[in-house]
């Protein structure tokens, strides 16, 4: 082994030197200049330091050995400043080159001197001796440089360097199998602080004619007075709180600064009255508009995590995009402390342009002005020494931003990764970075417990001794490369090496999960195919990862919508019944033909549609003036009470479309078509799946085809799409059982038996709807082509299938991955007409509250005597539809049920639509804060009744 190779540094050496080091510091044995100048010398590899460093000793054997190092030149330590921030190394070179030519001639006069003894020879001897006089006086005089300056530059330095560059250990306070709002909550104020010291926020919100004070667990409201909108609508940036009137009273506290957004929206932060100076300095050096848009992201934020469910990986972009700009405007901070301290010795001016005759301070990039200090004088050796360490020092903050960024862009490539895990170290082994939180798989086959934000590599993989040694062993081996193959094809681990200037500056661990999937997968040829797979890979990953950071949704009523599983508990307990199948003889003229009793019953209804006054007939076929609100989410089916109004509701979004004339609908076909509609919808006396449903998605598919057309300003559907769309939202669950499809499987019904228990219900709408369109007396399609009929039927069935539970989160991600490419193409129509469909099925939940709550009620009305008929039964029970009659428990099944189902839906249609569903989003989420405040009150009652 060569001796530079006996003397590398380890990691372990190298991290534990950085270790040792800081603690002496800290516990005074060497001073902050003693350590830099340590660290200097690493920088140039000083010979006993790198041998220090690549043994492997105890504590306080290296802090011996440094302390012996300190002393072994402890008499030049004094002139350790000028050799550190002196005027430039090229100015000491100049001194000790010019005393070495002097000593050199005199030399010279000696020996002439000596073998002449000329008047001559001694006059330039005593003129060269004072010469060297000179320059040794000059050396003597940096005794009397006062370092206090120089001490208090790079202190405050190292301070906004230290405190930015841990910005992003924040972060992994996300890092957890299940975050929760109140883990994210935690993140924010955790993020705030760091960045700009706030230590705790609100934010306030002028609505509805009323100041609304949000705070992390209450919320304030009162009236807009002119003094409250004079003083807001009228601040100028940032204020400090307690000089509004009208709000000081609410923040009692000291040091609340208030920024405004908008002229409706402000932030108010408690700033660190130690560091409060970057959020004051920013209207100085014009970076105002990043803390808006951070505010405004947290506000989002704050706002958004009690309306949805969602991982970091969501936002994880964006908060380090956010976070690093807050790190680039730091550099105005140490600016302003740069300033701050040498203003007491020197005078510091502004001016428009460079000036000749001035020492000037031109930090790049922080305005278009030069600053130049009135009394300093280059040719002093303390300004000299003062001017150039203010110039290294934001040049090397200025290469610290710079590392930020290109560690940034590292670190997305891992946020977005699918397989892969990346844990990065700092050059003293602390974790940096989590690119997300490691699955079980990950934990259990890396032997990991747990992650804290201050772990160090070996407390991470203290219980796996072989990955501590593979890692040092690694680096120690591998001089610092970046890559490095291995001979083990197998290793699901890489790792990292980051240095600079051949300077060991920390390492990134990569886990990969999955490898053997990558390795024994052929890939297949067809491009279709291909397409297919990647959408089930992301589906089911989006699944996992949803059931990984909220476990409780597996027992609510998201269970129904999870694909490619049975909706149903396939294992019945040892008390239920499992159902029979009993086959008898049935006389076939009972079911069919005009003999039978359907038949019968149906021509009995007919001839009592033509015969009563009060029956739906053409006489009701008439415009109204309030037909216009059927354009709007405001529309409320609950307040028609008579079923004619219900039925001409549905002629009347014809009508206005001019579908009746433009695909000639018979009138009194159309009439009989609605009454029976009406009649097959109620038949079962459901109080949530009946004709007022069948109408009320309807109404919202109409709402929603005119919100794209105005918003995009285009169309995206010729006649026959949209009236298909309306007429599939109409008919979608004609003749519901009031049951769902586990029941219908559970029970073994004929109707579960015909599908074979797949898309029952769905299956029954459409099969139900077409057998209506082709009866002769409710054919509304009468006057349709053959292949116009097929084409038709083909949507209707398509439409109607998307409602299908099941395949939510399949559609959802396809949807999503084709929203920037949307164009002519059928099967984006398709997807695009399901997708509406599937949504306006949803509609009840996605208007005001009022209706909202009544919708909700209704279907829980359904589930809980599906819940009581399954137990009477024998059959499987679903979980989610147990003590419904709890509104404690029904409100919380309703929060997660718009979470994680219904708001993701409308996020994705309002994207595409850009903001042609932002009504349907606001009532959501106001639905959500709703039934939040309903289940927090019943909690509350029931402590009291507990009490």
């Amino acid at each position: 082994m060569k001796q530079e190779d006996s003397q590398s540094p380890s990691l372990c050496g190298y991290i534990n030197f950085f270790q040792v080091l800081g603690e002496m510091e800290s516990e005074g044995l060497i001073t902050q200049q003693e350590k830099r100048i340590i660290k200097q010398k690493i920088t140039i590899k000083e010979p006993s330091l790198m041998l220090l460093l690549s043994q492997q000793q105890e504590e306080t054997q290296i802090k011996s050995e440094l302390l012996s190092y300190l002393s072994s030149f402890q008499l030049t330590r004094s002139k350790s400043h000028t050799q550190e921030f002196g005027s430039s190394k090229k100015q000491g070179q100049q001194l000790q080159t010019q005393i070495i030519q002097l000593m050199d001639q005199l030399i010279i006069q000696l020996k002439c001197m000596q073998q002449y003894a000329n008047q001559q020879a001694t006059q330039e001897f005593n003129s060269k001796i004072q010469q060297l006089r000179n320059v040794l006086n000059s050396l003597d005089q940096d005794e009397d440089v006062d370092y206090s300056y120089i001490e208090l530059l790079q202190s405050n330095y190292s301070l906004i360097k230290q405190r930015y560059s841990r910005y992003m250990n924040s972060l992994l306070e996300l890092m957890d199998e299940k975050v929760e709002p109140k883990d994210i909550q935690a993140f924010l104020n955790t993020f705030l602080d760091q960045l700009i010291g706030c230590e705790s926020y609100s934010f306030i919100l002028l609505k509805d004619q009323k100041v609304q004070i949000h705070y992390d667990d209450k919320f304030e409201e009162f009236p807009i007075t002119k003094d409250v909108l004079d003083e807001l609508v009228n601040l100028q940036q940032i204020t400090e709180v307690h000089s509004l009137n009208t709000l000081k009273h609410y923040y009692q506290t000291p040091h609340h600064f208030i920024l405004k957004l908008t002229d409706y929206q402000y932030f108010v932060m408690q700033l660190d009255p130690n560091f409060k100076s970057f959020v004051t300095l920013s209207n100085k050096y014009n970076y105002t508009d990043s803390l808006i848009e951070l505010a405004q992201f947290v506000i989002y934020t704050s706002q958004q995590i009690k309306v949805q469910y969602f991982s970091i990986l969501s936002i994880g972009d964006t908060i380090l995009e956010f976070g690093l700009e807050i790190v680039r405007c730091s550099k105005y901070l140490l600016i302003e402390n740069i300033l701050q301290t040498i203003n007491k010795q020197y005078s510091i001016h502004e001016i428009t342009d460079n000036q000749p005759n001035v020492v000037s301070l031109k930090f790049k990039d922080s305005s278009s002005s030069y600053l130049f200090a009135s009394n300093l004088d280059l040719k002093k050796q303390q300004d000299l020494l003062v001017y150039n360490t203010v110039n290294q020092i934001y040049q090397r903050y200025q290469q610290f931003i710079k590392q930020c960024y290109e560690r940034m862009q590292f670190y997305k490539y891992f946020l977005r990764s699918k397989n892969l895990f990346m844990i990065d170290f700092d050059k003293q082994g602390r974790l940096r970075f989590l690119s997300r939180a490691l699955s079980q798989k990950i934990k259990t086959q890396f032997h990991i417990e747990k992650i804290q934000i201050d772990s160090t590599y070996k407390q991470i993989f203290t219980s796996n001794q072989q990955m501590l040694q593979s890692i040092e062993n690694y680096i120690s081996n591998a001089k610092w490369k970046l890559t490095q193959q291995e001979e083990d094809q197998n290793k699901q681990f890489e790792i990292f090496i980051r240095k600079e200037e051949k300077q060991f500056k920390g390492f990134s661990l990569i886990l990969l999960e999955n490898e053997w999937v990558r390795k024994k997968t052929q890939p297949p040829t067809n491009g279709k195919t291909i397409r297919q797979q990647l959408l089930q890979t992301e589906t089911m990953d989006y699944i996992k990862k949803l059931e990984e950071f909220n476990p409780d949704i597996r027992n609510s009523v998201v269970a129904m919508y999870m694909p490619q599983t049975q909706e149903f508990n396939q294992t019945a307990l040892p008390s239920q019944k499992t159902p029979t199948l009993v086959f008898r003889k049935i006389d076939k003229e009972q079911v069919v033909g005009k003999n039978s009793f359907f038949f019968k019953q149906r021509e009995e209804e007919r001839r009592f549609m033509k015969t009563n006054p009060n029956k739906f007939n053409d006489g009701h076929l008439i415009l109204k003036e309030e037909d216009n609100q059927l354009d709007s989410m405001e529309f409320n089916i609950h307040l028609l009470k008579s079923t004619i109004e219900k039925q001409r509701i549905v002629w009347a979004m014809l009508e206005r479309s001019n579908f009746n004339q433009v695909f000639a609908l018979p009138q009194d076909k159309l009439i009989n078509f609605l009454i029976e509609m009406e009649n097959q919808y109620n038949m079962n006396n459901n109080p949530y799946h009946n004709f007022d449903h069948g109408v009320a998605v309807m109404q919202a598919v109409n709402c929603f085809i005119k919100s794209l057309s105005k918003q995009l300003d285009q169309q995206f559907f010729n006649n026959i799409t949209k009236f298909c769309l309306l007429l599939s939202a109409l008919c979608h669950d004609v003749a519901h059982t009031g049951k769902t499809n586990a029941y219908e499987a559970n029970s073994l019904s004929q109707l579960a038996i015909r599908y074979h228990d797949k898309v029952i219900l769905e299956q029954h709408h459409a099969a139900t709807t077409i057998k209506i369109l082709r009866d002769g007396q409710t054919n509304i399609l009468c006057n349709f082509s053959d292949q116009d009929f097929r084409t038709f039927r083909k949507q209707l069935i398509s439409n109607i299938l998307s409602t299908d539970m099941q395949e939510h989160f399949k559609m959802l991600k396809e949807f999503e991955s084709r929203i920037e490419q949307y164009g002519n193409d059928p099967e984006d129509l398709s997807l695009l007409c399901g997708m509406i469909t599937h949504a306006a099925d949803f509609n009840g939940t996605a208007r005001k509250w009022p209706q909202s709550r009544l919708w909700s009620e209704k279907i829980n009305q359904e589930y809980r005597a599906q819940y009581a008929e399954e137990g009477k039964k024998g059959y499987p029970q679903q979980p989610f539809m147990k003590d419904l009659d709890k509104l404690h428990v029904m409100s919380k099944n309703e929060i997660g049920f718009i979470k994680v189902i219904v708001r993701p839906l409308y996020h994705q249609l309002n994207l595409f639509g850009k903001g042609a569903f932002q009504e349907c989003m606001d009532n959501l989420d106001e639905t959500i804060f709703e039934w939040e405040k309903v289940y927090q009150q019943e909690l509350k009652a029931l402590q009291q009744q507990g009490n």
